[in-house]
């Protein structure tokens, strides 16, 4: 019995390491250094908007170990609904900062290649 539970604890001990980290940070600045946000999923396509104030400065890309995968942060200048996409960057998350326009309203995270920009 002993032998089985520390089986099972040092398999759930990998499988913790194993574990993506899926979560972007926003942050003010450009070097992603200042005022950071909470986690946010790359992995949910939900908007995040910034209401009439203006985006963040920067955001940090995690490495999750999906190095195979391409995902889009799809980026919106006019409004704080991601109703459409001015620009869309391309992205695979190896753990890196993106500078970002302040101006934009609103981001969401697509797991896909972007497609054309159609504001």
């Amino acid at each position: 019995m002993q032998f089985s539970t520390l089986v099972l604890a040092t398999v759930m001990g990998f499988a913790s390491f194993a574990a993506a980290n899926n979560y972007a940070n926003f942050f003010d600045d450009s070097a992603c250094s200042v005022n950071g946000g909470i986690g946010v999923d790359i992995t949910n396509d939900g908007c995040l908007g910034k209401g009439g104030n203006g985006g963040r400065g920067s955001v940090y890309i995690p490495d999750n170990g999906d190095v195979a995968s391409t995902y889009c942060l799809v980026i919106t200048h006019g409004d704080n609904t991601c109703s459409c996409q001015n620009v869309g960057y391309n992205f695979t998350p190896t753990g890196f900062c993106k500078t970002l326009d302040p101006t934009d309203l609103s981001y969401r995270f697509i797991t896909q290649a972007c497609s054309a920009d159609n504001c």
